[in-house]
């Protein structure tokens, strides 16, 4: 009995190395293919005036040559996004605080999400 549990863990083990699958340990920290790689946000500007453009870069850091996208989200803005998605341009033409953010995928998943806060300002 407990040989066949060793094994089952050991095929199970097996198969999450193969997989590249991520893990997380007690502390929160992510390991495996995913624990280093970065997503950061820079937005040209974090106040804007109504109408305005703000362009934002992804950076990313340690895919090691994965297949990777980026997805943006910018609820109550007109959203453009350029080379490769690597830059989005969102225009709001309502005054308020609005959230941009951009999930970054790594061949098809879902390994990292930040986010960027934008005041905009009425017109004068």
């Amino acid at each position: 009995m407990q040989r066949n549990i060793a094994v089952r863990l050991a095929v199970i083990a097996g198969v999450a190395l193969a997989t590249g699958a991520c893990h997380t340990s007690p502390s929160g920290q992510a390991s495996g293919p995913d624990a280093n790689v970065g997503l950061r946000l820079e937005p040209t500007s974090r106040t804007i005036t109504s109408g305005e453009v703000v362009t934002v870069a992804a950076r990313t850091e340690n895919l090691l040559g994965r297949d990777a996208d980026i997805k943006w989200l910018a609820p109550g803005g007109d959203l453009k996004v350029e080379q490769n998605g690597r830059i989005a341009r969102v225009r709001f033409d309502q005054p308020g605080t609005y959230t941009i953010t951009a999930q970054l995928f790594a061949d098809g998943r879902e390994v990292r999400r930040d986010q960027t806060t934008v005041r905009v300002n009425p017109l004068p």
